[in-house]
Parts: C-alpha cells; structure tokens; sequence
C-alpha cells in the first residue's frame, strides 16, 4: 500500500484526532513505510503547526499555542516566529505568514491603526515601521523575495555580513517589494 506523502500525513492528523499522542515505530508499521518517513511527515506536519513532535512520536498541539491562521496575502499557515499581526481602525485584526507579505498588505490599505512584528533574532515584538529590514539574502524562510526583520539597524547589518541581502528601512522595503511586485505582475 504505496500512498501520497499528503494522503499518508491527512491518515496521521486523523489518527491523531483520535488518540491525541502517537509514537514513530506504531506509525511506520501502519502506513508501511520507514520511521525516516514518518519523521519527515512529522517534521511537515510540525511545521505547519499542526502537530507538535515529542521524544519517539507526535502529539497534538497545545491549543494555546496554535495559529491555524492563514496570510491574509498569501494563505500560508502563520508561524508565531515571523508572524506580521496589522490592526485596522475598526478592531480587525490581519496576519501575514512574514514581512514580505506584511508590507505588501500595508501598502494596499489606508486603516491601520498598528503593525507589529517579530525581530528574526530574538523574536521581539517590534512596531513594523521602526524596525529594519533586510531583503534578498540567503536565508529564505517564507516568501520570495525573501524579507527578515530586525529591531535594530544594528542586527540587520550583522546578520546581512553573514547572509547578504539588502539592509532597508520601512519605506524602502515597503517600496522596493511594490516595485518587485508590479514587475513580476505586468
């Protein structure tokens, strides 16, 4: 019984549901397959959020915890680490999968009321128009081209010495995606 990696993931969130903890050798000898795959299966699964891998298995995640949120840009799944939350002046609340598809959001809306983000380092809540940016380098976690975002001017040089990309502040990162976006889309 050969199945898809997707088919054979939607079993294990299945079965999941039902027995809330499962461990890596009961879940090879169901599916027929490797513990390496089903490790791999689990690490996809953990990084979309919707497991959480323990020693020798998986388990549900803590619903604290979880983000099921789709980008509002992109429909990614929203990863707490580079998550873009944007409050609109009616209270809505908008979450982008990263700064990339943050600042694209900002710049087709005139209601923001506050944009927040986490700095790539240390994972700080930082207001998006002071932080610093830095585009293109070698670290591609989300979206394309790739956007990370930093507290400081300080973090973003270092990290941009070690991984390239362009060091930008808001406006030129917000002006800089628009101008890559309206070339690829015309």
């Amino acid at each position: 019984m050969s199945i898809i990696p997707s088919e054979r993931r939607d079993q294990i969130l299945q079965w999941l549901k039902e027995d809330q903890v499962l461990r890596i050798d009961d879940l090879a000898e169901r599916l027929k397959v490797s513990q390496m795959t089903i490790h791999r299966d689990l690490h996809t699964l953990a990084e979309m959020g919707l497991l959480e891998k323990v020693h020798g298995g998986a388990r549900l995640p803590d619903p604290q915890i979880i983000t099921a949120e789709a980008c509002t840009v992109c429909q990614m799944p929203v990863k707490s680490r580079m998550q873009f939350v944007i409050t609109t002046e009616d209270k809505t609340t908008l979450l982008a999968c990263c700064p990339h598809c943050g600042l694209l959001l900002l710049n087709n809306r005139q209601d923001i009321a506050t944009a927040l983000l986490r700095d790539f380092i240390y994972e700080r809540i930082t207001n998006v128009r002071q932080a610093y940016y830095v585009l293109d380098s070698r670290i591609s976690v989300c979206c394309q081209p790739s956007v990370l975002a930093f507290a400081s001017k300080a973090d973003a040089a270092a990290f941009q010495q070690g991984f390239g990309g362009q060091v930008m502040n808001f406006s030129e990162a917000q002006d800089s995606l628009s101008q890559a976006h309206h070339f690829h889309h015309h």
